[in-house]
């Protein structure tokens, strides 16, 4: 039996938000239907709002996910000229994060 890896992404989005909402961020995830995409944007799980900072979140579990989304996130804000906080965040297990802001 092989592993539900969308249920795997919700448990660690999960995890992402209660650390976000345990520093004071106000954090939201899109609604969506069938024909979009679960993303802000194509590319980001979270966005957390605190004292006026948004910053925009990708969640990864898998490394080669993560390096990857790293280079096309990068890429969009690079194209796109954002100045808010774009981060890609990879859970490794037992709550450690590797966390980088590519903006």
């Amino acid at each position: 039996m092989g592993i539900d890896r969308r249920a795997k992404g919700r448990r660690i989005e999960l995890k992402a938000r209660k650390l976000l909402e345990s520093l004071g961020y106000l954090v939201e995830k899109k609604n969506t239907n069938r024909w979009e995409s679960p993303d802000f944007y194509g590319m980001f799980d979270l966005m957390a709002i605190m004292s006026g900072t948004t910053r925009l979140i990708q969640i990864k579990s898998n490394p080669t996910d993560f390096y990857k989304a790293r280079k096309e996130i990068k890429e969009w804000v690079k194209e796109n000229k954002v100045k808010v906080p774009c981060e890609i965040w990879l859970y490794e297990g037992r709550n450690n994060w590797r966390m980088e802001d590519l903006s």
